[in-house]
């Protein structure tokens, strides 16, 4: 049997005017309540005491567990946007439990995200009889009378209902938030949004509630900081929750935009300083020119890959003035990588010779015999053959490297992150192309392809996990090669957890083992850090006549070491390395070098070469620093052993 007691004032209203629900008769009162609940099954018993309404049914409601079970997976395939299959479960339950609240409210909220506007009203306002006290049941009332009839008052007396039922729920607080909003009232706004925030942190609604007021009301970084905490959070699986995604990324590039237009010129002068610091550091000249004979949007030409040049050159192409910034930045950071990979003596360089061309040739000789047996690109084979290969041996090479230099520049460099947003989200949508093109797959080797698609699906893996807000790689996620994908982004993942300048060129062989592509290149040392050319000690007599001040040294710098990170000794001894380039005095007492990494200091030539030495020893034993400062060395860790006793 159905028994339902309920406030008359609940439930006979008139929002849009006053109704004294007192002034009608018992028999007016019986036949209203009679036309309410009429969605019960009949015979109903209808009794009235004081205010309150007893509603009855001799139907036997089975709210049992089968019957939970069936709402339940109702609910499942409502979250999954499956819901012509939640109509008919819900509609199931609802015969065997047709006083259920909850039933009656899905099936509403089912009908409102199927466009059926008014079967969603009738069964929401039935919802809403059998429990004026549910707040959900309250807010879709107040959505459908905001959104879909433009019935604001109606509409807000059914958010107030809601908030004083619950004023601690999230999706009523956010809710009368973008009402207010809406209104122009962007300060109660934002309360109700961050009380939503603080109830709810992963409700994503309120997070992009809150950037959305933000950024009308001109805070842009505000709205950036909002999206990032909700893009920091895991995403719902609610497919329900995606329009709300697809809007706050939407918002999100064009916050970006605004803020790189902001910053344009401050962003170009940052830039500069960059440039003159690194000039400083390394001793090198770093010169910046737009080319427009360029293949690429950028290139650094570094100075020690051609001894007859003495200085870096960044050419960039005209582009778009707001990804020049982000262009420019990563070509220093090119420059900063191999400059410390030098510090440390592991710097090479990738080149291509004929054998390796032969291998890259061969490995795809079967599909080009394919190509040339149909007669497909006629005399244009041998050109397209040797393009493919080429961009691809390029790729091998710079995709594991761009990743490393894109994370290095996120990290360091934040006031430039607009303009790598906008860079990357034009390197994503050059990337994708290659599934767009059908025909392209059809001409296309095998192994290049596959190697090509892994390559971007791999950088869409890293670009999202960047930035936090992008979905890039949902464009490969029914693509074959997203498991190769995965695994360049678990090779990356692992580097750079422990990252050393130049591990990035292990990173490479690694990504092109993967790819069955290892032979398509090779390696060719540099040869001007060889330790007679570099820093190494050309007076090894001198040297030794300084025994005793090398012993001291050395102990000093233990003594200091042991109290740091070995980032921070690594940062230490890679800028003396490149002050050794070209050369340390250490025949002169006088202490005329400085150090960016130890400010408010100066040291004497053998003073760094000692620092060096001990820092090598400390986090790379095994390289040969072409010091002969092996003696006092031990002499100095033997004292602070002593010491330490």
């Amino acid at each position: 049997m159905i028994s339902i007691s309920i406030s008359l004032p609940d439930i006979l209203f008139n929002p849009t005017q006053a109704m004294d629900w007192q002034s009608l008769t018992e028999e007016e009162t019986l036949l209203r309540l009679g036309q309410i609940y009429s969605f019960l099954p009949a015979p109903l018993g209808i009794s009235i005491s004081g205010q309150t309404a007893t509603i009855e049914s001799p139907f036997d409601s089975q709210d049992n567990a089968r019957n939970r079970k069936l709402f339940a997976q109702a609910a499942a395939e409502a979250g999954r946007g499956r819901y012509h299959q939640a109509l008919t479960l819900l509609k199931q339950f609802l015969e065997k439990v047709p006083d259920s609240g909850d039933g009656r409210r899905n099936l509403g909220m089912v009908y409102l995200e199927m466009g059926q506007v008014e079967l969603a009203e009738k069964h929401l306002l039935e919802a809403y009889y059998l429990d004026p006290h549910d707040a959900h049941t309250l807010l879709l009332l107040g959505n459908i009378y905001l959104d879909k009839k433009q019935d604001e008052t109606t509409g807000e007396w059914f958010y107030q209902r809601a908030i004083k039922v619950n004023p601690n729920d999230p999706y009523v607080l956010s809710n009368m938030a973008g009402m207010l909003a809406r209104r122009e009232d962007y300060s109660q706004a934002q309360h109700y949004f961050r009380q939503a925030i603080q109830v709810a942190p992963a409700y994503p609604h309120a997070y992009y509630g809150l950037a959305l007021t933000q950024s009308r009301q001109g805070e842009t970084q505000a709205a950036l900081t909002t999206l990032d905490a909700l893009f920091a959070q895991p995403e719902s699986m609610d497919i329900r929750t995606e329009p709300v995604y697809a809007e706050a990324r939407r918002l999100y590039g064009q916050i970006n935009h605004t803020l790189a237009q902001e910053s344009q010129e401050s962003s170009m002068a940052y830039i500069h300083q960059w440039r003159d610091e690194l000039e400083k550091e390394g001793g090198v000249e770093i010169e910046i020119v737009q080319d427009n004979r360029i293949d690429n949007q950028a290139v650094a030409q570094i100075a020690w890959h051609d001894r007859s040049r003495h200085n870096h050159i960044i050419r960039y192409r005209h582009v778009d003035a707001l990804l020049v910034p982000h262009l420019l930045a990563h070509e220093l950071q090119h420059i900063v990588l191999e400059q410390n990979a030098r510090a440390l003596h592991r710097n090479r360089f990738f080149r291509t010779t004929d054998e390796t061309w032969n291998n890259a040739t061969n490995a795809i000789g079967r599909d080009i015999n394919d190509l040339k047996r149909k007669g497909l690109l006629g005399d244009q084979l041998d050109a397209f053959t040797q393009r493919i290969l080429r961009g691809m041996v390029n790729q091998i090479f710079n995709a594991p490297l761009d990743m490393v230099i894109e994370y290095f520049l996120h990290q360091q460099h934040p006031q430039l992150r607009p303009h790598q947003y906008l860079s990357l989200q034009e390197t994503h949508k050059e990337n994708r192309q290659v599934l767009t093109q059908p025909d392209l797959k059809k001409l296309t080797p095998r192994l290049i392809y596959n190697g090509n698609v892994s390559l971007n699906a791999a950088y869409a893996l890293f670009t999202d996990h960047l930035l936090g807000s992008t979905h890039y790689a949902a464009d490969y996620a029914d693509a074959p090669q997203m498991r190769t994908g995965r695994q360049l982004f678990g090779l990356w993942q692992a580097c750079i957890q422990d990252f050393q300048p130049g591990d990035e060129f292990d990173l490479v062989d690694e990504f092109a083992a993967l790819l069955k592509m290892p032979n398509f290149y090779e390696w060719q040392p540099d040869e001007e850090l060889s330790p007679e050319e570099g820093g190494g000690s050309t007076n090894p007599e001198l040297l030794k006549s300084k025994e005793m001040a090398s012993v001291m040294y050395c102990l000093s710098a233990l003594q200091r070491f042991e109290k740091m990170t070995g980032d921070e000794i690594l940062k230490i001894i890679a800028e003396i390395a490149i002050i050794g380039q070209t050369g340390l005095d250490y025949a002169s007492p006088e202490q005329k070098y400085h150090l960016a990494s130890l400010p408010g200091e100066t040291f004497s030539g053998l003073q760094l070469m000692c620092l060096m030495y001990v820092g090598f020893k400390d986090i790379q034993p095994t390289v040969d620093v072409g010091m002969d400062l092996s003696e006092p060395y031990q002499m100095a860790l033997k004292l602070h052993r002593e010491g330490d006793e």
